[in-house]
Protein backbone atom coordinates (compact mmCIF):
# COMPACT_ATOMS: atom_id res chain seq x y z
CA UNK A 1 0.00 0.00 0.00
CA UNK A 2 2.88 2.13 0.66
CA UNK A 3 6.50 2.17 -0.38
CA UNK A 4 9.26 4.92 -0.23
CA UNK A 5 12.18 4.86 -2.32
CA UNK A 6 15.59 6.54 -0.58
CA UNK A 7 12.86 9.51 0.66
CA UNK A 8 14.64 12.43 1.26
CA UNK A 9 13.40 15.92 2.89
CA UNK A 10 15.47 18.96 2.79
CA UNK A 11 14.84 22.21 4.50
CA UNK A 12 16.86 24.84 2.86
CA UNK A 13 17.77 28.65 4.29
CA UNK A 14 20.19 30.56 3.11
CA UNK A 15 23.18 29.64 4.85
CA UNK A 16 22.30 25.75 5.90
CA UNK A 17 20.59 22.49 4.74
CA UNK A 18 18.82 20.11 6.95
CA UNK A 19 17.94 16.44 6.39
CA UNK A 20 15.10 15.81 7.87
CA UNK A 21 14.71 12.65 5.69
CA UNK A 22 17.68 11.42 4.14
CA UNK A 23 16.96 8.04 1.74
CA UNK A 24 14.30 6.49 3.49
CA UNK A 25 13.37 3.48 2.21
CA UNK A 26 9.61 1.91 3.52
CA UNK A 27 7.89 -1.10 2.48
CA UNK A 28 4.02 -1.38 4.24
CA UNK A 29 1.30 -3.61 3.46
CA UNK A 30 -2.53 -3.53 3.20
CA UNK A 31 -3.55 -4.07 6.80
CA UNK A 32 -0.42 -3.46 8.59
CA UNK A 33 -0.45 -1.82 11.61
CA UNK A 34 3.17 -0.33 12.04
CA UNK A 35 4.39 2.40 14.39
CA UNK A 36 7.85 4.71 14.29
CA UNK A 37 9.55 5.54 16.87
CA UNK A 38 12.88 7.34 17.21
CA UNK A 39 13.99 10.79 19.13
CA UNK A 40 12.75 13.90 18.59
CA UNK A 41 13.71 15.57 15.37
CA UNK A 42 14.66 12.29 14.07
CA UNK A 43 12.15 13.14 11.44
CA UNK A 44 9.03 10.65 12.44
CA UNK A 45 6.90 14.01 12.04
CA UNK A 46 8.16 14.81 8.47
CA UNK A 47 7.96 11.33 7.07
CA UNK A 48 4.37 11.02 8.05
CA UNK A 49 3.41 14.61 6.37
CA UNK A 50 5.03 13.16 3.53
CA UNK A 51 2.85 9.57 3.33
CA UNK A 52 -0.33 11.89 4.55
CA UNK A 53 0.35 14.08 1.26
CA UNK A 54 0.38 17.35 3.34
CA UNK A 55 3.86 17.76 1.84
CA UNK A 56 6.44 16.36 -1.21
CA UNK A 57 9.52 14.65 -0.67
CA UNK A 58 12.65 16.98 -2.19
CA UNK A 59 13.79 13.57 -3.74
CA UNK A 60 12.94 9.83 -3.96
CA UNK A 61 9.40 8.10 -4.48
CA UNK A 62 6.24 7.89 -2.57
CA UNK A 63 4.40 5.33 -4.11
CA UNK A 64 0.73 4.85 -2.48
CA UNK A 65 -2.27 2.37 -3.78
CA UNK A 66 0.39 1.17 -6.83
CA UNK A 67 1.15 5.19 -8.01
CA UNK A 68 3.63 7.36 -7.69
CA UNK A 69 2.46 10.72 -6.00
CA UNK A 70 6.00 12.28 -5.08
CA UNK A 71 5.87 14.93 -7.20
CA UNK A 72 1.99 16.23 -6.82
CA UNK A 73 0.73 19.45 -6.80
CA UNK A 74 -1.45 21.00 -3.36
CA UNK A 75 -4.38 20.83 -5.74
CA UNK A 76 -4.30 17.10 -6.15
CA UNK A 77 -2.78 16.00 -3.10
CA UNK A 78 -5.83 17.36 -1.62
CA UNK A 79 -7.87 15.37 -4.12
CA UNK A 80 -6.19 11.94 -2.93
CA UNK A 81 -6.19 12.30 0.91
CA UNK A 82 -10.17 12.58 0.62
CA UNK A 83 -11.39 9.53 1.57
CA UNK A 84 -8.28 7.26 1.29
CA UNK A 85 -6.57 8.93 4.61
CA UNK A 86 -7.47 9.38 8.10
CA UNK A 87 -5.73 11.67 10.54
CA UNK A 88 -4.86 10.85 14.10
CA UNK A 89 -3.33 13.97 16.43
CA UNK A 90 -2.03 14.42 19.42
CA UNK A 91 -3.42 17.25 20.35
CA UNK A 92 -7.25 16.47 18.60
CA UNK A 93 -7.23 19.40 16.20
CA UNK A 94 -10.58 19.64 16.93
CA UNK A 95 -12.45 22.88 15.70
CA UNK A 96 -13.63 24.52 18.74
CA UNK A 97 -16.39 26.43 17.21
CA UNK A 98 -18.07 23.26 15.98
CA UNK A 99 -19.78 20.11 17.98
CA UNK A 100 -18.87 17.10 18.10
CA UNK A 101 -21.08 16.10 15.31
CA UNK A 102 -19.99 18.84 13.26
CA UNK A 103 -16.48 18.31 13.81
CA UNK A 104 -16.87 14.49 12.58
CA UNK A 105 -19.20 15.18 9.50
CA UNK A 106 -16.20 17.67 8.24
CA UNK A 107 -14.82 14.83 6.00
CA UNK A 108 -17.93 13.82 4.49
CA UNK A 109 -18.90 17.57 3.54
CA UNK A 110 -15.72 17.12 1.32
CA UNK A 111 -16.46 14.05 -0.49
CA UNK A 112 -20.32 16.41 -1.47
CA UNK A 113 -22.29 13.04 0.43
CA UNK A 114 -25.80 13.62 0.49
CA UNK A 115 -26.94 15.44 3.83
CA UNK A 116 -29.27 11.74 5.19
CA UNK A 117 -26.06 9.65 4.39
CA UNK A 118 -23.63 12.33 5.96
CA UNK A 119 -26.43 12.46 9.23
CA UNK A 120 -26.17 8.26 9.16
CA UNK A 121 -22.50 7.36 8.88
CA UNK A 122 -21.63 10.24 11.75
CA UNK A 123 -24.29 8.78 13.82
CA UNK A 124 -23.12 5.60 13.19
CA UNK A 125 -19.17 6.13 13.99
CA UNK A 126 -20.26 8.82 17.20
CA UNK A 127 -22.19 4.89 18.70
CA UNK A 128 -19.30 2.94 17.75
CA UNK A 129 -16.99 5.74 19.21
CA UNK A 130 -19.09 5.39 22.72
CA UNK A 131 -19.52 9.01 22.03
CA UNK A 132 -23.46 9.67 21.08
CA UNK A 133 -24.25 11.28 24.23
CA UNK A 134 -21.96 14.09 23.10
CA UNK A 135 -23.11 14.59 19.97
CA UNK A 136 -24.06 18.05 20.63
CA UNK A 137 -21.29 19.04 23.17
CA UNK A 138 -18.35 21.53 22.01
CA UNK A 139 -14.35 20.15 22.20
CA UNK A 140 -14.07 22.72 25.31
CA UNK A 141 -16.93 20.65 27.56
CA UNK A 142 -15.23 17.23 27.06
CA UNK A 143 -12.43 15.42 28.65
CA UNK A 144 -9.36 14.24 26.41
CA UNK A 145 -10.14 11.05 26.33
CA UNK A 146 -13.35 11.98 25.21
CA UNK A 147 -11.91 14.26 22.32
CA UNK A 148 -9.65 11.96 20.93
CA UNK A 149 -12.61 9.46 20.40
CA UNK A 150 -14.02 12.62 18.51
CA UNK A 151 -10.57 12.84 16.44
CA UNK A 152 -10.82 9.43 15.67
CA UNK A 153 -14.47 9.01 14.93
CA UNK A 154 -13.32 12.18 12.18
CA UNK A 155 -10.38 9.98 10.95
CA UNK A 156 -12.52 7.16 10.28
CA UNK A 157 -16.17 8.22 9.36
CA UNK A 158 -15.44 8.77 5.80
CA UNK A 159 -14.10 4.58 6.03
CA UNK A 160 -10.61 5.47 4.52
CA UNK A 161 -8.17 2.62 4.35
CA UNK A 162 -5.25 4.34 5.41
CA UNK A 163 -4.91 5.98 9.05
CA UNK A 164 -1.82 7.91 10.25
CA UNK A 165 -1.95 8.31 14.45
CA UNK A 166 0.85 11.05 15.55
CA UNK A 167 1.12 10.53 19.26
CA UNK A 168 -2.12 9.54 19.66
CA UNK A 169 -1.84 8.98 23.49
CA UNK A 170 0.40 11.92 23.87
CA UNK A 171 -2.11 13.67 25.49
CA UNK A 172 -4.18 11.02 27.87
CA UNK A 173 -3.58 9.36 30.94
CA UNK A 174 -2.81 5.40 30.92
CA UNK A 175 -6.46 4.34 31.00
CA UNK A 176 -7.50 6.86 28.28
CA UNK A 177 -4.40 5.69 25.99
CA UNK A 178 -4.89 2.27 26.33
CA UNK A 179 -8.34 2.83 25.38
CA UNK A 180 -7.81 4.76 22.38
CA UNK A 181 -4.51 2.26 21.04
CA UNK A 182 -7.70 -0.86 21.45
CA UNK A 183 -9.74 0.87 19.15
CA UNK A 184 -7.11 1.24 16.67
CA UNK A 185 -6.42 -1.94 16.96
CA UNK A 186 -10.04 -3.17 16.30
CA UNK A 187 -9.95 -1.04 13.40
CA UNK A 188 -6.72 -2.88 12.02
CA UNK A 189 -8.29 -6.05 12.40
CA UNK A 190 -11.19 -4.61 10.36
CA UNK A 191 -8.58 -4.02 7.39
CA UNK A 192 -7.56 -0.52 8.17
CA UNK A 193 -4.13 0.06 7.45
CA UNK A 194 -2.19 2.10 10.45
CA UNK A 195 0.82 3.94 10.57
CA UNK A 196 1.43 5.45 13.74
CA UNK A 197 4.66 8.19 15.54
CA UNK A 198 4.87 7.33 19.40
CA UNK A 199 7.36 7.74 21.88
CA UNK A 200 5.87 5.12 24.03
CA UNK A 201 6.79 1.64 24.43
CA UNK A 202 3.38 0.41 25.60
CA UNK A 203 1.92 2.00 22.58
CA UNK A 204 4.13 0.40 19.83
CA UNK A 205 3.52 -2.80 21.49
CA UNK A 206 0.26 -2.59 19.77
CA UNK A 207 1.63 -2.58 16.07
CA UNK A 208 2.93 -5.80 14.20
CA UNK A 209 6.51 -4.24 13.66
CA UNK A 210 8.22 -1.08 14.47
CA UNK A 211 10.64 1.22 12.90
CA UNK A 212 13.19 3.01 14.57
CA UNK A 213 14.56 5.97 13.22
CA UNK A 214 17.58 8.41 13.88
CA UNK A 215 18.77 11.61 12.31
CA UNK A 216 16.57 10.91 9.33
CA UNK A 217 17.16 7.43 8.34
CA UNK A 218 16.01 3.55 9.29
CA UNK A 219 18.16 2.38 11.77
CA UNK A 220 16.29 -0.49 12.61
CA UNK A 221 13.16 -2.53 11.84
CA UNK A 222 11.76 -5.51 14.43
CA UNK A 223 8.55 -7.50 14.61
CA UNK A 224 6.41 -6.93 17.67
CA UNK A 225 5.92 -10.66 18.81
Amino acid sequence: MIKTEKLTKVFRTEEIETYALNGVDLDIKKGEFVAIMGPSGCGKSTLLNIVGLLDNPSEGKYIFKGGDISKLKEKNRTKYRKGNIGFIFQSFNLIDELNVFDNVELPLLYLKMSSAERKKKVKEVLARMKISHRAKHYPQQLSGGQQQRVAIARAVVANPGLILADEPTGNLDSKNGIEVMNLLTELNQEGVTILMVTHSNRDAAFAHRTINMLDGQVIMEKANI
